[in-house]
């Protein structure tokens, strides 16, 4: 393989490198572009712009999950989308603890009350449904993006087998171009850009879902 590499390159016409970007596409509605994309890849697509809509959205999730329990990236998860919650008992919220509310027939109420416990790796084990915040998304493809903060992980939006993302609308970009000039390199941390459910067709050229990550994405937006 390396020598016809050589070949291919030994006198060869080298071909000048673009001076500019190609257009990016823009859309006139990019949260129903986002929908389209993300539905056509098997993730499900959730409008919580509104109170009502979001207690909808997430008994959805829950009972598509078959879960009586959602386990969250962290308290500033609600403060950035607006979720209302309450701490069980504050002072039992050590670094690093898994939070986590439990919903009893999958009924969702506000303000959540968050409960925690170790962050065990037999805990983590025992997900069935987790959730995070996406730092963007992008209506072209139907991508959400997650920022790797310090401290943190990606254990539990890789690990369970339903996962559930919000994203503000007002994080939803256009195009992939316009991703990397919001976050230019040697600025903050790694990014994961996830497009739909896992899944890999490797072996005999068969889909099998859920093997790199979970087989159930839920993407909720919010204001």
């Amino acid at each position: 393989m390396l020598h016809k590499i050589r070949q291919a390159c030994a006198g060869g016409n080298s071909v000048e490198l673009p001076a500019e970007l190609p257009e990016f596409p823009h859309y006139s509605d990019p949260v129903e572009k986002f929908r389209q994309e993300l539905e056509r890849v098997g993730g499900v697509f959730l409008d919580g712009r509104r109170s009502e809509e979001l207690v909808g959205a997430l008994g959805l999730v829950l009972k598509e999950s078959d879960s009586t329990e959602i386990y969250w990236e962290g308290e500033d998860l609600f403060q950035r989308h607006g979720i209302s919650f309450t701490l069980r008992d504050p002072e039992a919220f050590a670094k690093g603890s898994l939070l986590y509310s439990f919903h009893f027939r999958r009924q969702v109420r506000f303000p959540i009350i968050l409960n925690s416990k170790p962050a065990e790796r037999s805990e983590v084990a025992r997900i069935s449904l987790s959730a995070s915040g996406a730092r963007f998304g992008i209506a072209e493809t139907g991508t959400v993006v997650h920022e790797v903060k310090a401290g943190r992980g990606r254990l539990l939006s890789l690990l369970p087998p339903a996962h559930l993302v919000f994203l503000s609308e007002r994080d939803l970009l256009m195009n992939q171009a316009m991703l990397f000039l919001s976050m230019p390199p040697g600025r903050g941390s790694a990014l994961t850009l996830v497009t739909g459910p896992s899944r890999t067709s490797d072996i005999e050229r068969t889909l099998v879902v859920g093997v790199h990550g979970p087989g159930k994405l839920f993407v909720i937006l919010t204001p």
